[in-house]
């Protein structure tokens, strides 16, 4: 990328955006400006709209700074992309972007043509050796990340990876090419960790995902705190006094962010036989007391913190506002660096569609000059033949003239109306993908199952034995029923998203704890497992406790009342909001078409449900899993099914009658309650999200990055390979 004057680096992180921007004088570099805006909420807060929180943002970002006609180059987290590093075989210049592209479709895991990817090359002076380094994202994360920045209007020429960014920083800052030895650069962000070894003017680079939300996470855990007040306390840990307490609630986070340390020095070591004596440590993470410390000693190196930059300071009113953010720079620093053609690596991500949209733009000034010289040309060269034709013509131009023109300017305006409504982005490519990945659905019915299985309910409900399943009070049975699985295909989101509803019902006293502990726990603690073709969207996981709806069971089990939560907060009574549901409560079937889980009989899976009324209700948008009791009843109304046609049916009206009508001859008796009089019981929608994955994970990938046994990892297809 071709250098510019002046440019500013962009670093949208999970607690704050932080921007600098630097001016070139010759070799030299100066800060003319910077900022950091934290976000309203830290990106990793449960249940939290992240793209909305990075808008507002954004927004206070161009309201403060004037960004017209600047140069932006912005980075992308280290988890959400792609480097590899590799030896090149000895060929001619020439045929290196040949063999690069080999290496990359052999490097990643995705086909090439859904990435956007750079490189770069490296060589030693006392080596002929070649090494690469391939940097890759999907075009479906840039995607989003564009249409997010084009929100608020603001356009980046250049896209690189955060420990890119922070080499391109330290090999500036630090004259890393006159500095034989090995430096680790270890950057702990919010989420995920960027191992960055610099050596001799060659990089290597890898990402785990821990970082500083673990941390916080562990405290709320411990303290049993909210995860804002984790955060905070977390912050003033130096100064509070639970110091010790707080730290014995992180010691095994520490652990972990070692272990993925010694693994990746290994590595390193490994293929460069190498003695590594030095870290620097990056973000805010490493102001929590005690961890350089620990590192240190456990690694046996030297461990210190990146507390100023050598080749640029801020003086002045701001010096000391930039002093204490110095530590979370780096990333910012290196991408404007990038933007003024002074990075060590230059590889950028961008969409060659848009560079080069973004080079004819930058042109336009010069084709509008030239056009205007040709114009004054042309119409010099035209003046006499015109006036001489007007002394001719003095009515003027003749009237079809005028409506040609006129006709001309309507279609011009009816084109540019079409042209702009027809950028239909990526809903329509999902909208023609929907067929895809129909084996989700066994997947996702058998979690449901499982899901409901965690609520580890008494065997006596399964005994059939209405004596035995009464002798458990109906607030204490262990039993969560599933009366409908409903899945909507989210065409409209950048990746191919199923919103799932699991309508569910049960009589726990406790049944918002109940929910959250046991189903809602399982979903989120199984987000991502060996073999599954989706992983579920922990953060979308909710029990809806404002949707609960409450019933209570009347004489004989007749469902005689209605609530809602806020009616049951209220004075206690049972105020019927709608008319009561017909039928006894308490039957062992549910609504025709279901499943039933936990041991109960199992019905088709269809797309209508009965839900107490004649007719059938019809879920549009997928498949439907409707209704289903289990074998110990339905803690709901009994449904009613419309009415049943006579057997009878087609045959002459004399054998009808001969017949008799089914219904008179052999009624269906009512089914048994399997509640008392006064008896409470639920039902919630349980909501989540699943996102389709191109292929199932494997061992290898949970495995890479120290995860097992379902538990959330945020950087999948990214695992680094280290050869075990």
């Amino acid at each position: 990328m071709a250098g510019h004057s002046a440019a500013w680096g962009i670093e949208i992180g999970a607690y704050a955006i932080k921007a600098i921007r630097l001016e070139r004088a010759g070799d030299k570099v100066a800060i003319s400006d910077f900022t950091v805006i934290p976000h309203k909420k830290v990106l990793t807060t449960p249940d939290l709209d992240k793209d909305e929180v990075v808008r507002l943002s954004l927004g206070q970002f161009i309201s403060e700074k004037d960004l017209e006609n600047e140069h932006l180059v912005m980075s992308v987290p280290g988890h959400a992309a792609f480097a590899r590093f590799a030896k090149l075989p000895p060929v001619e210049p020439k045929k290196v972007p040949d063999i690069v592209k080999f290496e990359a479709v052999q490097q990643i895991p995705f086909p090439i043509e859904e990435v956007e990817w750079d490189y770069q090359t490296f060589t030693m002076e006392d080596s002929p050796e070649i090494e690469v380094g391939i940097f890759a994202i999907t075009r479906e994360r840039v995607q989003q990340m564009l249409g997010l920045y084009s929100d608020v209007g603001m356009s980046p020429e250049a896209l690189t990876l955060s420990p890119v960014a922070v080499y391109n920083a330290m090999a500036y800052d630090n004259d890393l090419k006159k500095n034989k030895g090995p430096v680790i650069y270890l950057d702990i962000g919010t989420q995920a960790t960027d191992v960055v070894i610099a050596e001799e003017g060659r990089v290597w680079i890898r990402t785990f995902p821990l970082g500083g939300t673990h941390f916080t996470e562990a405290i709320a855990s411990a303290f049993k705190i909210s995860y804002s007040k984790a955060e905070k306390l977390k912050l003033e840990a130096a100064s509070s006094k639970y110091a010790k307490q707080i730290m014995q609630a992180m010691r095994p986070v520490f652990s972990d962010l070692l272990q993925d340390l010694q693994r990746s020095i290994g590595y390193y070591q490994s293929l460069h036989h190498n003695e590594l004596s030095m870290m620097v440590g990056l973000g805010s993470t490493f102001k929590i007391p005690g961890l350089r410390k620990f590192l240190g000693q456990q690694l046996q190196i030297n461990v210190l913190r990146l507390d100023e930059f050598k080749q640029v300071q801020v003086t002045g009113r701001e010096a000391a506002s930039f002093a204490e953010s110095t530590v979370n720079m780096a990333t910012a620093y290196g991408a404007a660096l990038q933007g003024l053609g002074l990075g060590e690596i230059n590889a950028n991500v961008m969409p060659v569609k848009i560079l080069r949209e973004q080079m004819w733009h930058s042109k336009t000034k010069w084709f509008g000059a030239a056009a205007a010289i040709a114009i004054v040309g042309a119409a010099a060269t035209l003046y006499t033949p015109l006036t001489d034709k007007g002394r001719l013509n003095p009515g003027g131009e003749p009237d079809i003239v005028r409506t040609v023109l006129q006709r001309g300017q309507a279609l011009q305006q009816e084109y540019e109306t079409l042209q702009s409504g027809s950028d239909v982005g990526y809903t329509a490519e999902n909208v023609r993908r929907l067929t895809d990945f129909r084996n989700i659905w066994p997947y996702l019915l058998e979690d449901a199952a499982q899901a409901l299985a965690s609520t580890e309910p008494q065997s006596e409900l399964f005994s059939g034995d209405l004596d035995q399943i009464l002798s458990i009070p109906a607030d204490q049975r262990r039993l969560v029923e599933l009366r409908e699985l409903d899945g909507q295909y989210r065409y409209d989101s950048p990746s191919r998203r199923i919103s799932v509803t699991m309508q569910v019902q049960l009589s726990h006293d406790r049944p918002d704890e109940f929910l959250n502990s046991t189903i809602a726990n399982w979903l989120r603690q199984n987000a991502e497992r060996v073999g599954i073709p989706y992983r579920i969207i922990a953060d979308s996981v909710s029990i809806n406790p404002t949707q609960r709806q409450q019933f209570v069971a009347g004489e004989d089990g007749e469902t005689r009342g209605y609530s809602t939560q806020q009616a049951d907060r209220g004075t206690g009574a049972s105020s019927p909001t709608r008319p009561p549901q017909q039928g006894t409560a308490g039957g062992r079937s549910g609504a025709r078409g279901g499943i039933t889980t936990s041991g109960g009989r199992s019905g088709g899976v269809g797309s209508r449900v009965y839900e107490g009324s004649d007719e059938p209700t019809e879920h549009v948008g997928g498949p439907t899993f409707g209704g289903g009791g289990t074998g110990t009843g339905d803690t709901g109304s009994t449904p009613q099914l419309p009415p049943r046609q006579p057997a009878t049916d087609g045959l002459p009206e004399r054998q009808q009658r001969a017949h008799g009508d089914l219904d008179e001859l052999a009624p269906i008796p009512a089914l048994p309650s399997v509640f008392r009089e006064g008896a409470r019981y639920y039902r919630f929608p349980i909501t989540f999200e699943i996102e389709i994955l191109e292929r199932p994970l494997t061992p290898g990938d949970l495995e890479d990055n120290g995860q097992t046994d379902g538990q959330a990892n945020d950087n999948f297809g990214y695992e680094e390979d280290y050869g075990q």
